[in-house]
């Protein structure tokens, strides 16, 4: 499902703009740096400080302390974790069901009234502030994600949030 809505209120010389999107119902699969430590023998990702873990990590006879995620584990043979693919089948747990909201576009403005502009020889002028990408509200923060990114590995930047503020005059 996606969805956008604008909305525009002008009030005497005040204007304000906005424009949202979002979308749900689409499926994330959590992938490569988001789902095996030390991808292509890269950095540990945050996450993985969250998983199953023995007590005293030189003792195969300690405790289990439980996390989120598996315990982190190498497999000689396959080079890559025991827990990544069960004849080739993924599971469910890496699957996360997307929800997000986004406000695209935010702006407010003032116009300066036509009695003060016609001592200058202006036909209008306009002060404003906008904003892109101010903010959204998703269920995947956790992994740093932009939840409009399509990659499955979590390495792509996010959409850039951008302020301005200027001034439109018509002479």
């Amino acid at each position: 499902i996606n969805f956008g809505f604008t909305i525009g209120v002008v009030y005497k010389n005040f204007d304000f703009n906005a424009d949202f999107s979002g979308a749900a119902g689409y499926t994330w699969f959590q992938n490569w740096e988001t789902r095996w430590a030390f991808q292509n023998n890269g950095n540990l990702n945050t996450i993985f400080t969250d998983r199953w873990h023995r007590a005293d990590p030189y003792d195969i006879n300690s405790e289990w302390i439980p996390g989120k995620y598996p315990a982190n584990r190498y497999n000689m043979q396959h080079a890559h974790s025991n827990y990544e693919r069960s004849g080739q089948r993924n599971s469910t747990f890496w699957m996360h069901n997307v929800k997000q909201f986004r406000a695209r576009t935010l702006q407010l403005g003032y116009s300066l009234p036509t009695q003060w502009l016609e001592r200058v020889r202006i036909q209008r002028a306009r002060v404003y502030l906008n904003a892109y990408n101010l903010f959204s509200i998703d269920n995947l923060k956790e992994f740093g994600l932009d939840p409009e990114v399509v990659d499955d590995n979590g390495l792509q930047f996010p959409q850039n949030k951008v302020i301005n503020v200027g001034i439109n005059l018509s002479l």
